[in-house]
């Protein structure tokens, strides 16, 4: 029965002889009785440091009675600490009693007198104020109870790390992908008084490219891993595959198991890349030797190994050409450059072109980047002259080679690439169609003809390159004007204008502005630049893009906010693009995910693993507007948690915190799990659980 104050019951009665009859009423009243005995439902002790004040809190103690108030359930003390006192926080005096009520406030502490004691306790007797005994253990009990204290001697010193240096050993994994383990022999950490194989490595920023794993268990490596791990050779940094760089860090902490914490390092992860310079190339077949380049980026520190393969296609090893006896490529350290030499065989005979590649594999030490095979092609010499096209340029060895040197043209454009549109010759009868795969073949006729004329001044610039992409045929010039091109038998609608890129010296790709047909002025430097018109206003979605302005023949660059004059002598263009689907924004790449909908921890994996990126943070109240309307205006999940520090929030990939945009401001600590943040209406910060309830989509994003 739920304690009440008295309850009044009221009863009316009729009293009657048969002849007279009376009314009445008496009041029936009922008073509660204090039946159940109080409980001991937490004893568990204290621990503090030698000299120090800790609180008595309920998590430790705790006294439960189902009909006695908390501030009616008492703790009369039987002994008092022997090395300590206990003293109430809000009145500051010794206690020799208090009530649960206290307890739960964290009213009551005890302060360490200091000195060698390492246990010291107090007694107590727990009372209802109504009933005698209490329960423990499911026992009543009359005689006092102990509430131990432990008492530790001051912290140790915490563990230091001795030995630091980039890990860089790379080796091929049997699933085809590339990894670096983490060593001793890289990171290794002493603790003066404690065990070095218990020692703990925090990660307090992972890797943003590849990720950890531990090769034993298979599973992913997020949050800590210990010296015993890099002694057995079980960390593994798995390098992505589809990221151009060649390096990696991430920040850790040591500690050892009591919690003592030096301070945050960083541990570089770097590599080396092997590829081949070019993927075609076309040979004479009495040029006797045909040198492959092969080079290495990156960390190149190190030694380094590849392996070469030669698949013949139509051309038969030791009948059209002899390969080095030695198929093993070795880089030694610093070396970047390697050349590996092919015999090419001429027999006088007149054949047909034969093909045949050489291909990278097997690296020690190394990647393999993106151009891993080269196709060589042997054209016949008739008459001791290749039938196909060589330009004057050609080396010593009458070796015309050919790669991807610019792209082709292209159907479609995003913010924040630049390409180059290829400039397709008409056809002429100069043409002849001779190779199996249809490609048009031009003799010097045809590269004197194409040439361009600057606007304005009269000035012609010749081609200095002619190279075949696919089915087309483009030409290489150099210079910075207003150009068009002409041809000597000009077709009748000689003014039509072709699209023309121009390259710098240190050639950085530009997009150029489309050409009007006038006789442009010569340059004004004096003319104010808000005084121009540019086809578009300057906003941070532009930012890098080129525009040649005809008026004052300069170039000029946008950088976010306005358009600014730009100059050979700036940093060249780096051409680093996003991936298919995603939009470029300010110097870095999104995708918003929308099927399906996912918990937070299972999009920051996606994002990590299948994306190769993180899930968006967020730096500034404009930003925030962007990803709101990119999202749709639905809710979205963003990196922004505190699951390692409740109450310290932080980025999943690292970044600063310079912006928040909470609904309502969130407590200290986390609430049933909350630990991960969803942005809902208007961009407003919400905290949900990181694994449990309803899914929603999310951000990606991927620096450039």
């Amino acid at each position: 029965m739920v304690k009440q104050e008295h309850l009044p019951l009221f009863a009316r009665f009729i009293v009657s002889n048969g002849l007279r009859t009376k009314h009445g009423e008496f009041e029936i009243i009922l008073e509660t009785v204090d039946q159940a005995l109080p409980t001991v439902a937490k004893n568990k002790g204290l621990t503090l440091l030698e000299g120090g004040i800790a609180l008595i809190s309920p998590d430790i103690l705790q006294l439960s009675d189902p009909d006695t108030d908390p501030q009616n359930l008492s703790f009369l003390l039987a002994q008092l600490p022997q090395y300590g006192q206990l003293f109430n926080r809000m009145s500051g005096l010794w206690q020799q009693s208090f009530s649960q009520q206290d307890v739960d406030n964290l009213n009551i502490a005890y302060r360490h007198g200091g000195g060698d004691s390492r246990i010291d306790r107090f007694t107590f007797v727990a009372t209802d104020g109504v009933n005698e005994g209490f329960i423990v253990n499911n026992k009543v009990q009359l005689e006092p109870l102990a509430f131990s204290i432990q008492v530790d001697s001051p912290a140790k010193a915490a563990p230091e790390i001795v030995h630091l240096r980039a890990a860089s050993d790379v080796e091929l994994l049997k699933n085809g992908n590339f990894g670096i383990y983490i060593t001793s022999r890289a990171l290794k950490a002493s603790d003066c008084d404690g065990d070095d194989e218990q020692i703990i490595f925090k990660i307090l920023r992972g890797p943003r490219y590849g990720y950890l794993q531990n090769v034993t268990t298979g599973g992913f490596i997020q949050h800590e891993f210990s010296q015993k791990d890099l002694k057995s050779k079980t960390i593994l940094y798995v390098i992505d595959r589809y990221w151009e760089g060649n390096s990696e860090d991430l920040e850790i902490q040591v500690t050892d198991p009591e919690g003592n914490s030096a301070m945050p390092q960083i541990l570089e992860l770097k590599w080396s890349k092997i590829e081949m310079e070019q993927d075609v190339y076309e040979v004479c077949e009495n040029v006797e030797v045909l040198p492959l380049r092969i080079t290495r980026s990156g960390y190149i520190t190190d030694s380094a190994f590849v392996a070469v393969k030669i698949n013949e296609v139509t051309a038969s090893s030791g009948k059209d050409f002899t390969a080095a006896p030695s198929k093993l490529i070795q880089f030694d350290p610093g070396m970047s450059t390697k050349m590996w030499n092919i015999a090419i065989t001429y027999d006088g005979l007149e054949e047909d072109d034969e093909v045949f590649e050489v291909v990278l594999i097997s690296p020690v030490n190394a990647v393999l980047g993106s151009r891993t095979k080269a196709a060589v092609k042997i054209l016949d010499s008739k008459g001791g002259q290749c039938s196909s096209f060589h330009s004057s340029s050609q080396n010593i060895h009458n070796l015309w080679m050919k790669g991807t040197l610019l792209p082709g043209p292209s159907s479609s454009s995003r913010h924040g690439t630049v390409h180059l549109e290829g400039i397709p010759l008409p056809a002429s009868k100069e043409m002849v169609v001779q190779r199996r795969d249809k490609l048009p073949e031009f003799n010097s006729v045809n590269l004197a003809r194409s040439r361009l004329r600057a606007l304005g001044n009269g000035k012609i610039v010749r081609p200095s390159f002619t190279f075949r992409n696919g089915t087309g045929v483009f030409f290489k010039y150099h210079g910075m004007a207003v150009l068009r091109v002409e041809d000597d038998n000009p077709l009748p609608n000689k003014n039509k204008m072709a699209a023309t890129s121009v390259i710098n010296q240190r050639e950085p790709r530009i997009n150029m502005a489309p050409l009007k047909k006038m006789e442009v002025p010569q340059a004004d430097s004096s003319i104010p630049v808000q005084s121009l018109s540019f086809p578009n206003r300057c906003t941070p979605d532009l930012k890098g893009l080129l525009h040649f302005e005809g008026i004052t023949q300069k170039m000029f660059q946008c950088d976010g906010h306005s358009w600014t004059l730009w100059s050979n002598a700036d940093q060249g263009v780096n051409v680093i693009t996003c991936p298919p689907d995603w939009t470029h924004h300010d110097g870095s790449c999104y995708i918003l995910i929308t099927d399906p909908k996912v918990t937070w921890t299972v999009a920051a994996r996606d994002c990590r693993e299948q994306y190769h990126g993180s899930l968006v943070s967020v730096a500034s109240k404009t930003h925030m507007q962007w990803l709101w309307d990119f999202s749709g205006r639905r809710p979205f999940w963003i990196g922004f948690n505190d699951r390692r520090n409740p109450g310290q929030f932080r980025w999943n990939n690292g970044d600063r915190v310079a912006f928040t945009n909470w609904g309502k401001e969130p407590s200290r600590l986390s609430k049933k799990g909350k630990n991960c943040v969803l942005v809902q209406q208007r961009g407003k910060w919400q905290r949900k659980n990181c694994k449990k309830g309803k899914g929603h989509n999310y951000i990606c994003s991927r620096k450039l």
